[in-house]
């Protein structure tokens, strides 16, 4: 089978780990994984990497991230979202105007409180099992980015679609509850999907059932946008064993190395030497 990327639309009620569980049962792949957590019931992109692919987690784990949520204010849920039992509310009706008006104070970094139902670890342990135990433990705040915050539409009284575009690692329910504080009331995040991941794009992605070995992108497409690097043929054995080489150009990292028409992986220049700092070679290359 060979490497590549799925972009998968992800089903509403399923973890992101049963999207991977059922690739698996399909298409019995060596090695797999995705490129960042969807809640259960959020559905829309989950790049799934497949074999060699997986060692592309670092490059493509912290790439930007597009979603499409309902916003839900005067009232806040244990989980902040939906699917949570309600905790606080109040009779507050939030206009559009104002609405608009905190969205733009969300532009730019800033330090943000995961929600205690999340996969973050605290001691090995996932908070979201924790919070379910009724375990007292506190979170650290992460920078993160919003790039952009748009209103799209008022879908009633106190329920807005609204576009988000930022960094990964970005919790849309954490956002839907400090916008809400802002407005001076309560909200949860009432719906959610993910209409991009980096450049894997909601028009593009395949429904869980639909995926065969067809729907795999190459690597070669996946890394098809990046700078490459055309290594003399005489290097082959040299690269292939995982020495350095001399070569022209400027100080690069992450640049796409290519040796006899064959991709080699991803490789850092320095001085005016070459190495290897991912292999993606397959074996019968």
């Amino acid at each position: 089978m060979i490497s590549g990327i799925i972009n998968v639309l992800k089903p509403a009620g399923m973890t992101s780990n049963g999207v991977l569980s059922q690739i698996k049962k399909s298409l019995h792949p060596n090695k797999i994984g995705h490129l960042g957590t969807l809640d259960p019931s959020a559905t829309g992109v989950l790049p799934v990497c497949i074999n060699k692919a997986t060692k592309l987690f670092d490059l493509y784990l912290k790439k930007e991230k597009v979603y499409r949520t309902i916003f839900v204010f005067g009232k806040e849920t244990t989980t902040l979202d939906s699917d949570g039992e309600a905790t606080n509310q109040n009779g507050v009706v939030v206009e559009e105007t104002n609405l608009i008006t905190v969205l733009k104070t969300f532009i730019g970094k800033q330090l943000q409180m995961p929600p205690k139902y999340s996969a973050k670890k605290i001691n090995g342990k996932n908070a979201y099992d924790l919070a379910r135990q009724n375990v007292d433990f506190e979170l650290a705040p992460k920078e993160i980015e919003i790039f952009e915050i748009n209103l799209v539409a008022k879908l009633s009284i106190n329920k807005f679609l609204i576009d988000i575009k930022c960094s990964a690692g970005t919790y849309i329910r954490s956002l839907a509850r400090d916008i809400a504080q802002k407005l001076g009331t309560f909200g949860y995040m009432g719906a959610l999907i993910r209409l991009k991941s980096g450049n894997f794009d909601i028009k593009d992605s395949v429904m869980l059932d639909e995926i065969t070995e067809q729907s795999i992108i190459p690597l070669e497409n996946v890394l098809k946008d990046r700078k490459k690097i055309f290594i003399s043929d005489k290097f082959y054995d040299k690269i292939n064993n995982g020495c350095s080489v001399k070569v022209d150009g400027a100080d690069e990292q992450n640049i796409v190395v290519y040796c006899k028409n064959t991709l080699f992986g991803l490789g850092n220049i320095e001085n005016g030497t070459l190495k290897l700092s991912v292999n993606l070679k397959e074996k019968n290359d």
